[in-house]
């Protein structure tokens, strides 16, 4: 069992174990006994609770007592005592879910049984008080244990009405809930815990693995188990939890501390013996992986989630091979672990073998049809795909499409992958196993469900190994050819490296590749890099997955994938590509990171940050002359506050930062800059354009020969203002300011290009399309409107670079590829345009008729009369 089957199995439900609980307490032995459990003295607990030999019955210091022992591993002496007191009151509802919560977890499905079968019993004769949280919670611990999923949430929910101050039942159903994958609910669960009992630990872990279950929000869950474990330092779901987080980050010394603080609380801590099992795996260290598991499943008999966590450990690393082996080992532990098959069929799916995949999938729906990623995999995959997709092949690709995307990626996205996969073969020396498989979704929530289990995700596709998953080019949601590019140079760098490559570094390389591809698929997020740099957020290379991981909004996952480009790109532009090579190589062999950078360099680790540092420093020294109030840099306080604020929708609170600004006693040039600017932002917020430019020409105006207040920032807000003003001659000098000191953001072009179609100024207008394009290829629209308005113009050289541009957002739009056609044969290039305009014909152009006519003038040309004679015939009025 994971961290949270763990909770439960630890989770001795008592009749009153919280702080609320104690304080109504009147007896000193019970309250004690309480507090100690609550801050990890168990040993303290444990005394307490076997001393007070004439505590009251209804105090159940026996219960307190088994609660201590399972946290310090002493299992059979728990089971005694428990065993002890059910055998003088087997009607004891408490005591016998502390026992059958104890057999779970030792495995003795033997002992059990009768006790899951007394439950039921006891439940349809009508002998459970249906208004007792406490008496309903061992119900639901009965089903639960007997895979009753319904009949424990239902019971569950009954025990909350019946006493919403019980936590017990609201810690149960939290835990429930994220088993099911419905991390929304255990959120929920758990917080109505925290709203009765705000020092209550197993609620913060709960909930700090709900945060990550949500969306990976490590900086929470962090703050969380910091909560925990400041009330119990010793709480063992919390060091579990964050020892896995470790693993993730790839600290294995973190995680090993971890384990030695868990076991030296219990020597058999399930949790230890999980991430100790997966930090061994990840080491390739199958003796020790051998010893951790066996010496797990002797305390723990039958313990196939051990097994399944670190499958999941391994998949988060991309080792997926690995993972389906050890989920399949779990499997075959025991038949009946959902969990085990439900990881082993995911990891089956991902690496392509679907029909075993599909076998393992129905099996764990089977045992549990309550799994919602179970669910929603197996009605893709029996309903969905079957009714809505198909598959078709190329030289070295496969691709699950619809029906209706058959001809966009058999005539344009094939074609264009199969020659980034020869380019990339070429490049890196081999030739991946195969086949190579594009899963192609037409609907966001299929691929969502494909990657995750679940209908949302935050990314536009993903790379298995093998397998690669992604929405359909024909959804124009973004730039197909860069994002699978991007995926495609994944296959290369995780096969090369044996699934050890470090995540920034296969991110950074497919950067790379992409940039390398097209000069306009660079990307330019350097303001952000230079911001983060200055404020020292910028992470060491050694520890740049760490960005990846530690990203809490859309900005910084965009920084983390802009500094690990920055680093491969130095790499290859210092070193050569053959040392990037090498460096997977080495990554598949074992090297640690640091060793195998040193050997990429051939320098320190710490020489070659200092180099890659150097290199930034030159990289974003424009910044440095410039005045950049958006990154909040030596900004006052409350200005920062107000900046900040006023970023999240909060403008009251912008407002009052604001207020207290201006209220300062002395202030310099700077401060009263920026309180000017953060006026001008408010200002714009409500559309004042008078008061706004009045703000911003102020914050020009307190520039001295020292000190330049000048920048990016500061005029494209002013042209804003000037915009809402109807100056549109000031708004363009500003934003041509504005580009001056940083050409590589696209907001002032397309503003210009805006400003430009008001006013007619078409063959403005495409020079900015352009512009923009060039610096952010991601908008079907603007790309069709440069095609077709500079073919409408007689400007055959841009719409032969827009074209592509266009065709990578959409590859199914007629009138972009007969407009690329029609340039290519005006440029000298017959055989080219024949291509494009009968691609064009595939994708339904506004006038077909004119497209037939064009090929037939370039089919004679090109001496193919029968084609001239069938296309002349076919475009005839």
């Amino acid at each position: 069992m994971d961290t949270r089957l763990v909770a439960l199995a630890l989770a001795i439900v008592v009749a009153a174990t919280g702080a609320a609980e104690a304080k109504r307490s009147g007896d000193p032995p019970r309250a004690a006994a309480v507090r100690a459990l609550r801050t990890g003295d168990y040993e303290g607990a444990l005394r307490i609770a076997t001393a007070a030999k004439r505590a009251p019955a209804a105090d159940r210091l026996d219960l307190l007592a088994a609660r201590a022992r399972v946290a310090l591993g002493r299992y059979a002496e728990a089971r005694a005592g428990l065993e002890a007191t059910l055998a003088t009151s087997p009607d004891d509802l408490p005591a016998r879910d502390a026992l059958m919560r104890l057999l779970a977890l030792v495995g003795d499905r033997t002992a059990l049984a009768p006790l899951l079968a007394r439950s039921y019993d006891d439940w349809n004769a009508g002998r459970v008080d249906r208004k007792n949280a406490a008496a309903l919670v061992a119900i639901a611990t009965a089903a639960r244990l007997d895979g009753n999923w319904k009949d424990a949430n239902e019971t569950l929910r009954d025990a909350v009405r019946a006493d919403a101050r019980a936590t017990a039942a609201n810690l149960d159903w939290g835990w429930m809930f994220l088993e099911k994958h419905a991390a929304d609910e255990a959120e929920a669960s758990f917080r109505a815990v925290l709203a009765v009992d705000a020092d209550e630990p197993d609620a913060h872990v709960g909930l700090a693995r709900a945060l990550l279950d949500r969306r990976y929000d490590v900086a929470a869950a962090r703050a969380e188990l910091a909560r925990a474990l400041a009330i119990n330092p010793r709480h063992p779901g919390a060091l579990a939890l964050r020892a896995e987080l470790a693993l993730d980050r790839e600290d294995r010394a973190a995680a090993a501390a971890d384990v030695a603080a868990l076991r030296a609380t219990n020597p058999v801590d399930p949790g230890a013996a999980r991430v100790a099992a997966a930090a061994a795996m990840l080491g390739d260290d199958e003796a020790t992986f051998r010893r951790e598991r066996d010496a797990d499943l002797a305390a723990h008999v039958g313990d196939a989630d051990l097994f399944a966590f670190v499958a999941e450990v391994l998949v988060r690393q991309r080792r997926y091979d690995e993972a389906g082996a050890v989920a399949e080992a779990g499997a075959a532990l025991d038949p009946t672990c959902a969990r085990c098959l439900s990881a082993e069929a995911t990891t089956l799916l991902r690496l392509g073998d679907e029909a075993r995949g599909l076998e393992a999938l129905r099996r764990a729906w089977k045992l549990d049809p309550y799994d919602a990623r179970t669910f929603n995999l197996l009605d893709l995959y029996e309903k969905v795909i079957p009714a809505r997709y198909v598959t078709l092949a190329t030289a070295h690709l496969r691709f699950r499409v619809e029906p209706a995307t058959r001809a966009a990626i058999e005539e344009v996205v094939g074609p264009f992958l199969e020659e980034t996969y020869a380019r990339d073969v070429a490049r890196y020396g081999f030739e991946p196993k195969g086949p190579i498989t594009f899963e192609l979704y037409g609907d966001p929530s299929h691929f969502a469900i494909r990657t995750v289990g679940l209908p949302t995700i935050g990314v536009s596709a993903v790379c298995f190994g093998r397998v690669i998953t992604s929405q359909a080019p024909t959804n124009h949601a973004f730039n197909w050819g860069m994002v699978l590019a991007h995926e495609l140079a994944h296959v290369f760098a995780i096969e090369l490296s044996r699934s050890r490559v470090p995540r920034w570094f296969t991110e950074g390389l497919s950067e790379v590749e992409t940039m390398r591809q097209r000069p306009e698929w660079a990307r330019h997020d350097d303001v952000a890099l230079w911001g983060a740099a200055r404020r020292g957020e910028l992470h060491p290379l050694a520890s740049l997955s760490d960005a990846f991981l530690d990203a809490r909004d859309a900005d910084a996952a965009v920084a983390a994938y802009a500094q690990a480009a920055l680093a491969v790109d130095f790499f290859e532009r210092r070193f050569g590509f053959a040392k990037i090579r090498a460096a997977l190589v080495a990554f598949g062999r074992g090297a640690r990171e640091g060793a195998a950078l040193e050997g990429l360099a051939g320098m320190p680790a710490t020489a070659l940050e200092k180099a890659f540092r150097a290199e930034l420093d030159s990289r974003f020294a424009r910044y440095d002359a410039q005045w950049v109030p958006t990154e909040r840099l030596r900004l006052p306080v409350d200005v920062a506050t107000g900046l900040a604020a006023l970023q999240h929708g909060d403008e009251a609170a912008a407002r009052a930062a604001l207020a207290r600004a201006r209220a300062a006693a002395s202030k310099s040039a700077a401060d009263r800059a920026a309180e000017a600017f953060l006026a001008g932002e408010l200002a714009l917020a409500h559309r004042e354009a008078d008061a706004a430019t009045s703000a911003f020409t102020g914050v020009l105006a307190e520039s001295t020969s020292s000190r330049s207040f000048d920048g990016y920032d500061v005029r494209v807000r002013l042209a804003l203002a000037e915009i809402h003003r109807g100056d549109r001659a000031a708004a363009e000098a500003h934003l041509r300011r504005a580009i001056a000191f940083d050409d590589a953001r696209v907001e002032p072009h397309a503003l210009l290009a805006e400003m430009f179609a008001d006013e007619g100024r078409d063959a403005d207008r495409a020079a900015e399309l352009e512009a923009a394009l060039r610096l952010e290829p991601q908008s079907a629209a603007r790309a069709k409107e440069l095609v077709l308005g500079s073919a409408r113009a007689g400007r055959s050289a841009r719409v032969l670079w827009a074209a592509p541009v266009a065709t990578f957002i959409d590859p199914a739009d007629g009138d972009v590829f007969a407009a690329y056609g029609r340039a290519l044969a005006a440029t000298g290039q017959p055989a080219a345009a024949v291509k494009q305009l009968e691609r064009a014909l595939l994708f339904h152009p506004t006038d077909a008729a004119a497209v037939h006519r064009g090929l037939a003038d370039l089919y004679a040309k090109l001496g193919d009369r029968a084609r001239a004679e069938a296309h002349r015939a076919a475009g005839a009025p």
